[in-house]
């Protein structure tokens, strides 16, 4: 970041941090008991958290009064955005049956039958409490099923916080090696050097380099995992053809082709597996499927997930809270609201968004790129095409930081990555609104920049 860029980056902090003196009441409060005042990172950033104290629609309100526009609806999980009256009823009616039952019950049923029926791979589902959990145990079935251990990810891919997962998602680029021979990096402290022995990471949406590394570890691999839209990474859209690929050489070898569709489920009815065209062995969901609860779920074909009949007694999965009632209750109000009226509605006002931000960067003479498809976005600083994980890593992700302060202290609240999502609670001129404010502040930053 260049002097003029960081001294205008502090006045923005000065600015939000002057607008928001009860969040910084609680966030010094937090800091007594919770490391650094935080228990999930992606939701920290400097000077400190905004605090909320509601949400309605499609806007949240902060502990000092300030509305905003809530573009990131909980990373994506919030289809409906905040206070959807048929999830916050169907909730009310369950928690007065009683919240957690050590029994099976109806709407298991009714959720489990929504998700087979849209779902091209699903023929049997169980459920987790968050993706992380849904992808371990889609990990845990391909090795059970194919009598292989390693896996397969690619550069930049997020699949939850085990350790297994938490390799090359978003390392240094200096560090990494080259795309021939990508080095599996660690992306936290505490990850175990001996899990990652089974990792094998590839670059997206390349074919050939893709192919060698299954080639050359086929006997090995027990599964692929890919995100069909790489999310956390900048929401990179893939190649046809590479997905094609995957199916076919998985196929050949005998390796379990995973979907993690934790964020793209919301893609179409049958999230990007219908939209695509291309059917995974296992896919995993979360996020929306909870109706704003804790959530994750797995499933797929019925050879596979035979493994996990109890009465086979192969595996063992078990959890207190796996398909509770609220959870149950609440996603199968909120899939049965996300209709195809509801799909169309959302990449509507995901179409009318990116054609929006594409036309304030073209006047404004801004060479810049806006990822993603359907409802979710994100703007890349960068003028160069986006095919994998160090084309964003190229960019200048530092400035993704300034456009989140300076739209959050005008009231639009994006992901600080530079992801913006829809809800079936937006409205046009709440895109309008949002668009208003982008360009508002990329003419400001264009003009800091200059002067």
């Amino acid at each position: 970041m260049n002097p003029k860029m960081e001294k205008y980056f502090e006045k923005i902090k000065e600015k939000y941090a002057a607008s928001r003196p009860n969040s910084y009441k609680l966030h010094k409060e937090a800091i007594k008991y919770l490391p650094g005042g935080d228990t999930r990172t992606a939701t920290f950033f400097l000077p400190f958290p905004n605090f909320i104290v509601r949400g309605e629609g499609a806007y949240m309100y902060d502990a000092d009064g300030n509305k905003l526009l809530d573009f990131q609806n909980n990373y994506t999980s919030l289809i409906h955005g905040h206070g959807h009256k048929p999830t916050v009823e169907a909730v009310q009616r369950q928690m007065a049956l009683g919240s957690a039952y050590t029994a099976p019950f109806e709407a298991q049923i009714e959720l489990s039958k929504l998700l087979t029926e849209r779902f091209p791979s699903i023929d049997l589902i169980r459920y987790t409490n968050s993706g992380t959990e849904a992808n371990m145990h889609a990990l845990r079935i391909a090795r059970a099923y194919t009598g292989k251990a390693k896996i397969i990810k690619t550069e930049g891919g997020y699949h939850g916080t085990t350790d297994v997962f938490e390799a090359s998602v978003d390392p240094n680029i200096k560090k990494a090696g080259t795309l021939d021979e990508i080095k599996v990096i660690p992306e936290s402290r505490g990850v175990s050097a001996n899990a990652l022995k089974d990792v094998l990471v590839v670059p997206f949406n390349d074919i050939e380099r893709t192919r060698k590394v299954i080639e050359e570890n086929q006997k090995d691999v027990a599964c692929i995992i890919i995100e069909p839209i790489m999310g956390s990474a900048g929401q990179i859209t893939p190649d046809i053809e590479y997905l094609k690929f995957l199916r076919e050489i998985t196929t050949e070898y005998n390796i379990v082709l995973i979907f993690d569709e934790v964020v793209t489920g919301r893609l179409s009815l049958g999230g990007a597996q219908k939209h695509y065209g291309v059917t995974p062995d296992i896919t995993s969901l979360g996020k929306i499927i909870g109706g704003g609860t804790p959530v994750g779920a797995f499933g797929g074909k019925k050879e596979i997930m035979e493994m996990y009949d109890p009465r086979q007694k192969k595996m063992y999965h078990s959890g207190t809270f796996n398909g509770n009632a609220v959870t149950m209750a609440a996603g199968l109000a909120a899939m049965s609201a996300y209709d195809q009226e509801a799909v169309d509605y959302v990449n509507r006002l995901g179409k009318k968004f990116k054609d929006g931000v594409l036309d304030i960067y073209s006047r404004l003479g801004l060479n810049m790129q806006v990822s993603g498809e359907g409802s979710i976005y994100n703007i890349l600083f960068t003028d160069k095409e986006v095919k994998n994980y160090r084309d964003v890593a190229a960019a200048h992700e530092e400035l993704n930081k300034i456009l989140y302060l300076d739209l959050l202290t005008r009231g639009v609240f994006d992901a600080e990555r530079g992801m913006f999502c829809m809800s079936t609670a937006m409205t046009e001129s709440d895109v309008d609104l949002g668009l208003g404010t982008l360009e508002a502040v990329s003419y400001t930053h264009l003009r800091a920049h200059e002067t």
